[in-house]
């Protein structure tokens, strides 16, 4: 996959967003160390991923791992790690996000979700899915941004690729895409989670 702007392993930072004085661009090995720091700070909230899995998979562009960073005036307020998904029409995956705690504001996350939703208009991917652990108020912030909750992993269960919940995690996806209408029509369930129907191209 030809990442093209998107892509974390060239060495070279790319500006992707701007407004003001808020942009966001392409990591590059040189925000390791931020990325490290922010990471270890909400270790609790967002799990650890270790050095090599950032080395090889992101700036060694072996699995098409990217990383967009906000800044603000030039200095660096969070980050998003995305992962592509299985192909067009599926969700790619934000895998972490973090913002540091003196920057938490939510235009911070709109200007990261903003070059998300580049990704997913360029590579045909539906829009985003992520995990957070159902005590923790990033919920807050997820729904604020236009996040819907599809389903809560429940803790002990095993996922489809062997992991099994420390903690009752929500599940959250948001369709972004332009190129496609009412993707979902979503039902409130007995559960008050919504159920996504059949997509619907335009």
């Amino acid at each position: 996959m030809n990442l093209g702007k998107f892509n974390c392993a060239t060495g070279i930072s790319t500006v992707l967003y701007t407004k003001g004085d808020l942009t966001v661009r392409t990591a590059t090995a040189a925000d390791k160390k931020f990325i490290d720091k922010l990471q270890k700070e909400n270790a609790y909230a967002i799990g650890f991923i270790q050095n090599t899995i950032w080395d090889k998979y992101v700036f060694g562009g072996e699995r098409n791992f990217m990383v967009f960073i906000c800044e603000k005036n030039l200095d660096h307020v969070g980050y998003v790690l995305l992962t592509p998904g299985r192909g067009i029409d599926t969700y790619a995956k934000i895998q972490q996000i973090a913002v540091r705690e003196d920057a938490r504001r939510l235009d911070y996350g709109t200007a990261l979700l903003a070059v998300v939703k580049d990704f997913c208009n360029t590579f045909g991917r539906i829009g985003v899915t992520l995990r957070c652990r159902v005590d923790l108020e990033s919920n807050f912030f997820w729904k604020s941004l236009g996040f819907r909750l599809y389903d809560v992993w429940l803790k002990g269960t095993i996922n489809h690729v062997g992991f099994k919940a420390s903690n009752d995690i929500n599940l959250w996806s948001i369709d972004l895409n332009d190129n496609f209408q009412d993707l979902f029509s979503w039902e409130d369930n007995t559960s008050g989670l919504f159920i996504p129907s059949k997509i619907k191209p335009r």
